[in-house]
């Protein structure tokens, strides 16, 4: 009885840190697919900006997707807005004149590359990797010649918890932001083995402890 009440005050910190931990994981919302892939899309876009300034263009700029990948909207927002905090003036109408700059995604998505667990019993979380990459090229109209091209690549690199990969990847999102879980090969095994094991054990030392009590 005294080893139980000399106990009873640390599981109540233990058990207040982990309501605590909790809690703290709630408030920090992690940011879904789209979140990440559109921060790759953002990096690509400002190594592009970046090489169109020293190129010295500062022209009004006729901005155009190429290509039919399902994120062009999604580069297109993300590049117009780099290039007007960047101080251009970006016009996208067809029948727009000045320089023409084209575009095309040549890469953009999210991929899962690691699945592990923060110790045998802890939370299992998934490395997350979101990448872009753009070509791009700037076009006189009035002559047809390129005046500059360049490429523009970006990568998100994260982790997150593996239960909220479905919420992440949003219902009825677009296919290049789903991914599939890599293989986990002789953990897929090992794993439960050596986690039912542990908690085996814990109910025997408990059991023990009760019996050493009386």
């Amino acid at each position: 009885m005294l080893r139980d009440r000399r106990l009873a005050p640390l599981l109540m910190v233990l058990v207040g840190a982990a309501c605590h931990v909790q809690v703290a994981r709630a408030q920090l919302q992690t940011p879904t697919n789209f979140d990440v892939v559109r921060d790759a899309a953002r990096l690509a876009s400002e190594e592009l900006v970046e090489s169109l300034h020293d190129a010295n263009v500062f022209a009004p700029v006729v901005l155009r997707s190429v290509g039919d990948h399902d994120g062009g909207f999604l580069v297109e927002s993300t590049l117009s807005s780099v290039l007007t905090q960047a101080g251009y003036v970006v016009r996208t109408r067809p029948d727009s004149t000045g320089p023409l700059l084209e575009f095309e995604v040549v890469d953009l998505g999210v991929a899962y590359t690691r699945v592990w667990r923060h110790a045998w019993l802890g939370d299992k979380k998934v490395e997350r990797q979101a990448r872009a990459r753009v070509f791009a090229r700037l076009i006189d109209q009035e002559n047809a010649n390129i005046v500059w091209a360049q490429q523009g690549e970006g990568k998100v690199v994260d982790e997150v918890p593996h239960e909220e990969l479905e919420d992440l990847e949003e219902q009825g999102g677009a296919p290049y932001l789903q991914a599939t879980l890599p293989p986990r090969r002789w953990n897929r095994v090992v794993e439960p083995i050596v986690v039912t094991g542990i908690v085996v054990g814990l109910i025997v030392l408990f059991f023990s402890n009760q019996d050493t009590s009386n």
